[in-house]
């Protein structure tokens, strides 16, 4: 025992006096008034920015003095909303309704911790809310690209955030009756969040909504993209292009980008009818063959009817293409011209002929295969094609039933395929020699087919191009700083420095040149991929909460009680600077 412990245990004593007092009991009501005042106080802060500075002008003009006639109406509303939960807590208690009816609007202060943290948690809430739920509406409401949707968007952004930082902010405040100490605490709050959601989601998606789609298209074709190409992250695009020329780390990355371009070719050949993983000169050969041999099966099951619209169309064709071709390839054209003419002149005289299907095959392979040899003589080309067309029209109009459905596909396969011959006269010797389909190539092709219509995205293969285009992206600047950056992450330069000086140089430079590897076949793992990609855990934009926060704050400024919002003060000090620059 120690000569104190009487004294400690004494409840009376002339020290009890400087003992902490206590604080008086709470309850769950007194709680949730004070949230609620708290709330609605910020609220009316807010809404009433307008009155206050009408106040403040009319103030100090000496006109008026106080705070708005508005403002007192709605603050003795407020307060009678606040008093609501003490209201319900005696109507219960009473077995009475005399409660809720009563006149009680005096405003009631916290008495003790709890309730002062409840009050400034409503406050850091109802102040979030007050801009939050009319910038959303204004947002869908305003027009796009205007400031005044930048702004609304920008206040409505991040919901969640912006709510937890208003609560954290304003009950630290309470806890400590210190208002910076609360506004250190509502930053903080983003700056967690953003930590947090980087740890869940690595990456924030940068794509485009046209990149996103383009995407969309190539996960659908079964298309694999990397992390990078998927998010759009620089950083990542750094990585995988420094691993891509690394010795070791190479490996796993360019079988990555080999398996990609396979998936590529393969969409791209599957809309031709083939099963094949490239468009090499053996894959395209026994494709046309396939091709060849299918139309020469419809045409063995239809008899074409030599209608007056295939005479007007080979007529057209004539037209618009064939008396604008060259001396030296005129009589190329005219030779099939002089075999449709019987047909044409049996129309004109009113006759329907028909034409058997063996021979409409043969007429069609023959101008076929000469518009293929015309090389890079694009006006025959056009004509001989247009007279192609004009037979497979007629072909088509004559089969009926399932019998049409097969000419339409396999007249799509056989456009598709004919697109395909056309990229791969170009490209670059790699891709010639692998078989792969050129990206530019195709992108050329298919707009070549239909230049008018490439830009509104028609044509089977236009969105196959266009993901081609994405795929062929390089990186916007050299990118130079981050390849160094990660080349000495993954060969663990600093830590093969260390192992020399320590007399380990030859464990850790075994272990340095074994990382590249072991680091991009890890990167190249699905779980990796599915952890780099996903998004699950939102956005956290820093710029937008804080600038939310700043332009809240800007506008609640003085608290109420008629005194001038920051919005107020700022707008009267540029007029009295503008009045004294004048006098």
């Amino acid at each position: 025992m120690n000569p104190w412990e009487n004294y400690a245990q004494a409840e009376e004593g002339p020290w009890k006096k400087y003992g902490a007092p206590e604080e008086p009991p709470t309850s769950a009501p007194r709680l949730g008034g004070q949230f609620a005042q708290g709330a609605l106080d910020a609220i009316t802060n807010t809404a009433m920015a307008p009155f206050d500075l009408s106040a403040a002008i009319t103030n100090k003009l000496g006109l008026t003095s106080g705070p708005s006639r508005v403002r007192q109406g709605i603050e003795a509303q407020t307060d009678y909303t606040a008093t609501l939960p003490l209201r319900l807590r005696d109507a219960v208690s009473q077995g009475s309704l005399g409660p809720l009816t009563e006149s009680r609007t005096a405003r009631f202060e916290p008495e003790n911790r709890s309730e002062k943290i409840a009050n400034k948690v409503g406050e850091g809430v109802g102040a979030v809310a007050s801009t939050l739920l009319p910038a959303g509406v204004i947002a869908k409401g305003a027009k796009a690209g205007t400031m005044t949707h930048g702004l609304a968007q920008t206040m409505a952004s991040q919901p969640v955030t912006q709510l937890t930082s208003g609560a954290v902010g304003g009950g630290v405040t309470g806890a400590t009756d210190d208002p910076l100490m609360g506004l250190v605490a509502a930053l903080a709050v983003p700056v967690g969040a953003a930590t947090v959601r980087g740890a869940i989601s690595p990456t924030t998606n940068r794509l485009s909504d046209a990149e996103r789609k383009l995407v969309a298209v190539a996960q659908r074709e079964g298309i694999p993209l990397t992390p990078s190409q998927q998010t759009g992250s620089p950083s990542l695009r750094g990585l995988e292009e420094t691993m891509a020329r690394m010795p070791l780390s190479n490996t796993p990355m360019q079988k990555t980008y080999a398996g990609q371009r396979e998936a590529f070719n393969r969409a791209v050949m599957t809309r031709t009818g083939a099963d094949a993983a490239d468009a090499s000169p053996d894959t395209m050969r026994k494709t046309f063959q396939t091709m060849g041999s299918k139309f020469d099966d419809l045409a063995s099951r239809t008899t074409v009817n030599v209608d007056e619209k295939f005479a007007g169309d080979v007529q057209r064709v004539s037209a618009d293409y064939g008396r604008r071709l060259e001396t030296d390839v005129r009589p190329v054209f005219q030779s099939y011209m002089d075999d449709l003419a019987p047909l044409l002149q049996s129309v004109s005289k009113g006759e329907k002929p028909q034409l058997d299907g063996q021979i409409y095959g043969r007429i069609r392979s023959d101008i076929a295969t000469r518009m293929r040899e015309s090389g890079n003589n694009k006006p025959l080309q056009r004509a001989l094609g247009g007279l192609v067309e004009s037979l497979d029209d007629a072909m088509q109009r004559s089969a009926t039933g399932p019998l049409a459905a097969e000419w339409g596909e396999a007249r799509r396969q056989y456009q598709a395929l004919m697109t395909v011959d056309k990229a791969m006269r170009g490209g670059t010797q790699t891709t010639r020699t692998t078989g792969d389909i050129p990206f530019s190539g195709l992108t050329s092709a298919v707009r070549g087919a239909d230049a008018h219509g490439y830009a509104s995205g028609r044509g089977q293969l236009n969105d196959l191009s266009r993901v081609g285009d994405f795929l062929a992206q390089k990186v916007p600047n050299s990118g130079t700083p981050e390849r160094l950056g990660w080349t000495n992450v993954l060969t663990g330069g600093a830590l093969f420095g260390g192992g020399m000086a320590s007399g380990l140089g030859l464990p850790v430079a075994i272990a340095a040149t074994a990382a590249p590897w072991a680091a991009s076949k890890l990167y190249n793992t699905p779980l990796a991929k599915a952890y780099l990609t996903n998004q699950a855990a939102g956005t956290t934009d820093l710029g937008a909460l804080y600038g939310s926060e700043a332009l809240r704050r800007l506008i609640e400024g003085g608290q109420g009680k008629g005194e001038p919002t920051a919005l107020a003060r700022a707008l009267m000090q540029a007029s009295e600077k503008r009045a004294g620059a004048a006098r």
